[in-house]
């Protein structure tokens, strides 16, 4: 399968051509519930990474959620 390149958190790597955010997360083995995903300046909401498709240059930025005080 092609890859493409995509920058995420301000790194540029290459993901898998045809990718969703969902076969992000599990590939680079994101956990916790308290995070989110931004695309090209854009939250996605959760029931939408198993659709949602990464395309070629697109940027995501990946802020996690943690309490303390």
């Amino acid at each position: 399968m092609a890859k493409i390149k995509i920058t995420v958190n301000g790194h540029e790597i290459e993901i898998e051509e045809n990718s969703t955010i969902q076969d992000f997360i599990t590939e680079r083995q994101v956990t916790g519930k308290m995070f989110a995903i931004e695309k090209n300046l854009e939250i996605i909401n959760k029931d939408k990474y198993s659709t949602e498709v990464i395309k070629n240059g697109d940027v995501l930025e990946i802020v996690g959620f943690f309490g303390g005080g």
